[in-house]
């Protein structure tokens, strides 16, 4: 988060920005004094904006709350942001203020350079300001067509990462003072925009780190360590409600010929395809997840042992259907299914012994390659 170091900056006191207050006859002079007020408002206003970058408020808000001042202080006005994006070749994420309330704009690329002078100050890194009598060819806008444009690029380190725009509708010219303010409030809005950025770029990331930590990266379900997780409030819960619960432990019989004849991407896709049948099959009835290699587990509440046997025989049928071949004589892979029926309170965890023991002696099995107990 970039802070308001370095940042909070001295107005100036040329361009009739900050003057004193002069008297004729002892008489103050109310033009003078007016802008004096007006003066005081925009320093209170970039002390104010300054506090509200520091406590993280995004580029909306911050938007907001320029827009509010703008229009408050010189009249019927928009503002709008953009961001680039220079790998997509476009300035997307647009959006305006006007007559209070957000307006999205769509994105404009790069090979529409010549006809928006917002994308104009994006790829040449320059101010532009434009009126109904100086300007040439289409701009950007939404709703009523603005009397002047004001475009400035939001630059930090040498990179453009988006772009700034002030329109009026009641006169045809800015006022260097508006100009000014504007130049004043730029920092801040770069700012603003780049923390926002950031964070969505954190928020992405963390997404990704939250995905990865709880899904197997090949197949889709979930890994071992969160199907745990999972799987044992369903446990825990029917347990105390006298349900029945079950736990599977699924293996592939002979798989390691898939891999040493075929190659481990076909393996690899053959374990996919035995993910799908097992989240087509579970699917709003339990839990799926990868053990690890060719091994899953699956765990399934609130069914009778005949219905879970059905189940196990109907996962056997849809595997022997993929036809998953482990040599070129023909040899299908199969799969082998421990069941264990879990009845009392004890950590998930503390069944796994006597489940594999389930699964070993399904291996063995001359018939369907289920044990259950």
């Amino acid at each position: 988060m970039v802070t308001k170091e370095g940042f909070i900056m001295n107005f100036k006191k040329n361009n009739n920005l900050i003057k004193g207050v002069h008297t004729v006859n002892s008489e103050p002079d109310t033009e003078e004094s007016q802008k004096l007020i007006r003066e005081k408002n925009i320093l209170y206003f970039i002390r104010e904006i300054t506090k509200a970058l520091v406590s993280s408020r995004s580029i909306e808000e911050m938007s907001k709350m320029v827009y509010t001042f703008l229009k408050g202080s010189y009249g019927d006005c928009t503002i709008g942001l953009a961001v680039n994006y220079p790998k997509e070749k476009k300035v997307s994420d647009c959006f305006f203020f006007e007559n209070n309330e957000r307006l999205d704009f769509e994105d404009i690329l790069y090979s529409e350079g010549s006809a928006s002078k917002l994308l104009k100050a994006v790829l040449n890194k320059k101010e532009y300001i434009s009126g109904k009598k100086t300007r040439k060819g289409p701009s950007v806008f939404i709703g009523r067509v603005p009397s002047a444009s004001f475009f400035a690029p939001l630059i930090i380190e040498k990179d453009v990462i988006g772009a700034f725009t002030f329109q009026i509708y009641e006169r045809y010219t800015f006022s260097v003072e508006e100009i000014e303010v504007c130049r004043e409030l730029i920092p801040f809005m770069t700012i603003a925009l780049n923390n926002t950025l950031q964070n969505k770029k954190i928020l992405m990331a963390n997404k990704i780190l939250e995905r990865h930590s709880k899904y197997d990266d090949l197949t889709g379900i979930y890994n071992r360590r969160f199907f745990y997780e999972s799987f044992h409030k369903i446990y825990r819960r029917s347990i105390l409600e006298s349900e029945k619960v079950f736990l599977f432990l699924m293996d592939l019989n002979n798989f390691k010929g898939v891999n040493d004849n075929f190659g481990h991407f076909v393996g690899d896709q053959a374990l996919v395809g035995v993910a799908e049948i097992l989240k087509k099959l579970f699917f709003n009835r339990g839990e799926v997840g990868r053990y690890g290699g060719d091994e899953f587990l699956c765990g399934i509440a609130k069914v009778s042992k005949k219905k879970v046997i059905e189940l196990a025989e109907k996962i056997i049928d849809e595997i022997d259907n993929l036809n998953i071949h482990y040599n070129d004589s023909g040899g299908k892979v199969s799969i082998s299914i421990g069941i264990l029926e879990l009845n009392s309170k004890k950590d998930l965890r503390d069944y796994f012994l006597q489940l594999d023991k389930n699964l070993y002696r399904a291996k063995n099995s001359m018939t369907k390659k289920i044990f259950i107990s």
